[in-house]
């Protein structure tokens, strides 16, 4: 072997065993995300994906598989089982499972009770929750520790609204109108108001719109372009039903976490406040722009909920608590409600103020970074 062929050889054979020991020393977590790539939750993972490899300086980081390893039926099991070492769980969907962190999620409503501006009390609940079920909540940990998982960060949309193929706008309008409800609270909503509430999934909800099975469905402004709704209403109305779907962005596998040491658990955790804020502002901002530029531009009408209906469905929202209240410690066991829902109308009322002009993802995670999970103490939690 001449002198120059050897000096390539033992290159590149030094090259492979640097590679090795790089890939060796790095650790790739799998991020199984239950919705289709370039969904809102696809980009709140890829998010953290990219804020978990900054801050390890890429000794850890995240493979992000959207809708392709769980799907959000799977995604509770999955993490459980190892499947994937974190993946978005939709509490709602695992009621039985997560009765404590659904009861402080069925308690957004709170939110609708406050004046002021509707995003700014919206997130001070998001902020709210996310804190309470981190650093409040030991019943919330010690579910999430049957399911062999641990939590990380949380994420909610902007307020419900009604999107409609006629006018909304009145108690009278909601006499047996036919809306699909997005959860328990929104069909005792309905109910409440004099409305029928169907029972439809997310998917046929289009079909259920363009066909006139239903006249309205309750969800989320940024769901008029999530699922083409925009498509097939005629009206829209704000101010009511309003709450919140809260769900956990990302849970990881609880081996997983114990097999980090404690900095990377720190990584985590911060990289989970950058994994909020996408997300929650993503909602926030599809919504907004659907509400005020690409709703009017189809010619959909947008009105605003009368006084006196804003002013029953607050009066029932206030008698719904007591409901809610002794359903989860009829069904679930769940202890000491009347002191878990002041304790988060306590942290709400925290958390207004931090939350005003808060209008990006960056600003967002930073308060949820400083005020939340910069307390955690990682040597303890999850264990």
């Amino acid at each position: 072997m001449n002198a120059s062929i050897r000096a390539a050889a033992l290159g590149a054979v030094a090259l492979t065993a640097l590679g090795a020991a790089s890939s060796a020393s790095a650790t790739e977590l799998r991020y199984a995300v239950g919705s289709p790539p370039n969904s809102l939750g696809d980009k709140a993972a890829t998010r953290f994906a990219e804020k978990l490899s900054e801050y390890s300086g890429g000794d850890l980081t995240a493979k992000v598989y959207p809708l392709s390893l769980l799907n959000l039926m799977e995604s509770n099991a999955g993490i459980r089982d190892g499947i994937a070492d974190i993946a978005t769980v939709l509490w709602p969907y695992f009621l039985s499972e997560y009765p404590e962190v659904n009861f402080s999620a069925e308690l957004a409503a709170l939110a609708e009770l406050v004046d002021g501006d509707r995003q700014q009390v919206t997130l001070a609940y998001l902020g709210a929750m996310i804190e309470y079920v981190t650093l409040h909540c030991p019943e919330c940990q010690e579910e999430a520790k049957a399911q062999n998982q641990v939590f990380l960060g949380g994420l909610g949309t902007s307020a419900y609204v009604l999107q409609c193929n006629k006018p909304v706008s009145t108690v009278e309008d909601m006499e047996g109108l036919r809306v699909r409800s997005g959860g328990a609270w929104w069909a005792r909503w309905l109910t409440g108001m004099g409305a029928t509430p169907v029972s439809l999934s997310i998917n046929e909800t289009f079909e259920g719109l363009n066909q006139g099975i239903i006249d309205c469905t309750a969800s989320n402004p940024a769901d008029m372009t999530q699922f083409g709704f925009i498509d097939v209403i005629s009206d829209v109305t704000t101010g009511v039903p309003g709450s919140i779907f809260a769900f956990a962005m990302g849970q990881i596998n609880a081996d997983t976490w114990k097999s980090l040491s404690e900095e990377e658990r720190k990584w985590v955790l911060h990289a989970g406040t950058d994994l909020s804020g996408q997300g929650i502002m993503d909602y926030f901002h599809d919504g907004a722009a659907n509400l005020d530029e690409k709703a009017p531009a189809r010619g959909i009408e947008i009105h605003a909920a009368s006084d006196e209906l804003i002013a029953k469905s607050r009066g029932w929202i206030e008698q719904d608590f007591e409901g809610l209240a002794a359903s989860y410690e009829e069904r679930f066991g769940v202890e000491n409600t009347t002191e878990k829902r002041e304790t988060l109308r306590g942290l709400m009322n925290e958390w207004l103020p931090r939350m005003e002009g808060v209008d990006d993802r960056d600003a967002l995670a930073e308060l949820l970074w400083e005020n939340v999970m910069s307390k955690v103490d990682v040597s303890t939690y999850g264990m």
